[in-house]
């Protein structure tokens, strides 16, 4: 017949399996027996080490108020400390089992008492199965841990160890006689507020894992709280906070390295997320993101509109993460343009667009004005006042007299190059609604459309219009098919980037010199272009020259003259 209640509880057998259940490093260790000492009042922590052949041997002393009942320290979840101090801290009970598995000495002395004790706990008597006997010793108020470790290559050394557990720890601690350097926790932060006992400190930067987030009276955690970024600067805010008597945070057992996910741990980050804000809030301006504005005043803390300050518009470009730097797809300069009666926001396009687009805004007065998008700002009044330049558009004029336009020439009509008469690039001013206020009109000399069946930024598939006035030099068109078209494959199976980037520029160049130069002037450039691009075959120092007829081709090779 089955119960009609159950309810949890642990096996006896549980302590045989203690060994298995502590695992933690050196630095875990000493983390643990500081904690101890602290909550037992200590007004300093003494630490001695030596090491023989990679054998660590430490002995851990302090001033605190000792053991009283030496049984509470070797039962596995029993804290034995106060009411006070377990809402505050959560002492789990764990402290000295962090050691098992190992022999350890404990030395200790309680002010209730007229004699200290001391017991040897061996490797293998941390399970419950053996009696320890304690014996009479001579010892002031307080406790010594001693036990040997050993050094392993994967973790710190003993003298580092001890080191990082004494940084942020809220005692002296006295190392082989020298005090240990402390800093205090929060002495980079850029901003502090307290919080329930806890303080909150705003850094600059984002959180690195390699740095602690939180510190528990010197136990530090490597975890990531709040992060708040500015969106139009490389600006970055943390939280990073030090725990003081705040009841309800508890961190995960055994380790102590993450927090417990509970109503206070939610409330913490809250708090901090707050902070951030109150800390932005104090400067002269911000670049917040309208939805990060909101959010701050959601939480309290009220923040004008972000500075109204916009990149300046550039050109959208082919994909660059496979190593070009130069090339990007932002569609947005470094440098920054204020905002005003004049200003104009690009609406992003496709790079064949923006690039003979950008040309053609060369001697137009709209130029300078011109900001590049920032979605991001959304929302704030005077970034949608902004006008938008919008529906950008070619149009031209064939050698016959026929007009085209970017739509005809999109379909069967414009399948191959094209020599134009002339050509014109329109758009549309329009509000942030999309209504037309006016449009705008400029005379070009080149416009770039697509094969949409097989364009991916394929440049046999781009067809170019120009028009016949040599403005347009074949270097400058192979720069702008660079920017529009070349796009390398990261394929395992694929060449270099720089052998794909050499084949591209080697086609591109000759397209550009099939189109802007004569019959004979094309010849010539693609032969000298298809030569320097051997170049490194001819030996150091030698001079080559070459005759080339329909029969045969003859090749001498000379010496450079020595300089005078």
């Amino acid at each position: 017949m089955l119960p009609s209640s159950i309810r949890p509880s642990v096996a006896e057998n549980t302590i045989i399996k203690v060994t298995r259940l502590f695992n933690g490093t050196l630095t875990d260790v000493l983390n643990e027996l500081l904690q101890n000492a602290r909550r037992a009042g200590a007004s300093c922590v003494a630490i001695s080490h030596h090491t023989d052949d990679d054998i660590a041997t430490i002995c851990v002393t302090d001033d605190g108020s000792g053991v009283e009942q030496p049984a509470n320290l070797l039962t596995l979840g029993s804290s034995g400390w106060d009411g006070s101090t377990i809402a505050r801290e959560d002492p789990a009970g764990m402290g000295v089992f962090s050691l098992a598995g190992r022999e350890v000495t404990i030395t200790s002395c309680h002010a209730a008492h007229d004699s200290a004790w001391r017991v040897t706990i061996p490797a293998d008597g941390w399970t419950g199965e053996t009696d320890l006997v304690l014996h009479p010793a001579e010892h002031p108020i307080g406790t010594s841990l001693r036990f040997s470790i050993e050094q392993s290559p994967s973790q710190p050394k003993a003298e580092q160890a001890i080191a990082a557990v004494a940084r942020f720890f809220p005692l002296p601690v006295i190392v082989n006689g020298i005090e240990a350097k402390r800093e205090g926790f929060l002495d980079s932060a850029l901003h502090r507020t307290s919080w329930r006992g806890t303080t909150i400190g705003v850094h600059a930067g984002s959180n690195s894992w390699k740095e602690p987030s939180v510190n528990f009276h010197g136990l530090t955690i490597n975890h990531k709280l709040v992060t708040v970024s500015e969106s139009l600067t490389a600006r970055h805010y943390h939280a990073r906070v030090d725990i003081g008597d705040t009841a309800g945070l508890q961190l995960l057992l055994p380790a102590r390295k993450e927090f417990v996910v509970n109503e206070a741990y939610a409330e913490l980050l809250i708090a901090c997320e707050r902070a951030i804000y109150e800390h932005i809030a104090l400067q002269p301006s911000h670049r917040l993101s309208f939805e990060d504005w909101q959010r701050a005043a959601e939480l309290g803390v009220t923040l004008p509109e972000a500075d109204p300050v916009l990149k300046r518009w550039a050109p959208a470009t082919s994909h660059s993460e496979y190593g070009n730097p130069s090339l990007s797809r932002q569609g947005a300069s470094g440098e920054e343009i204020p905002v005003d009666a004049g200003t104009v926001i690009v609406l992003g396009d496709d790079a064949f667009v923006e690039q003979p687009f950008d040309r053609a805004l060369v001697t137009h007065p709209m130029g300078p004005y011109l900001a590049a998008e920032h979605s991001s700002y959304a929302g704030f009044a005077w970034y949608d006042a902004v006008a938008r330049l919008q529906d950008v558009e070619f149009v031209v004029t064939t050698v016959d007299g026929q007009i085209l336009s970017a739509t005809e020439m999109a379909a069967d009509q414009f399948k191959a190059d094209l020599r134009a008469q002339a050509i014109a690039c329109r758009w549309n001013i329009a509000t942030a609604a999309g209504d037309v206020l006016r449009q705008e009109t400029t005379p070009t000399d080149i416009a770039l459309f697509v094969d949409d069946d097989y364009w991916w930024e394929n440049l046999e598939a781009l067809r170019i219009a120009w028009t016949d006035t040599r403005a347009l030099k074949p270097e400058e068109l192979v720069n702008l098919l660079e920017c529009v078209c070349f796009s390398p494959s990261d394929d395992s199976a694929a060449d270099s980037w720089d052998t794909q980037h050499e084949a591209f520029l080697r086609d591109a160049r000759s397209r550009a010199n099939t189109l802007l130069l004569s019959a004979d002037e094309a010849i010539v450039a693609n032969i000298r272009d298809l030569i320097f691009a051997n170049r490194w075959r001819l030996p150091q120092g030698r001079t080559v020259t070459i005759a080339i007829g329909q029969e045969a081709v003859a090749v001498e090779l000379g010496d450079l003259p020595e300089a005078a």
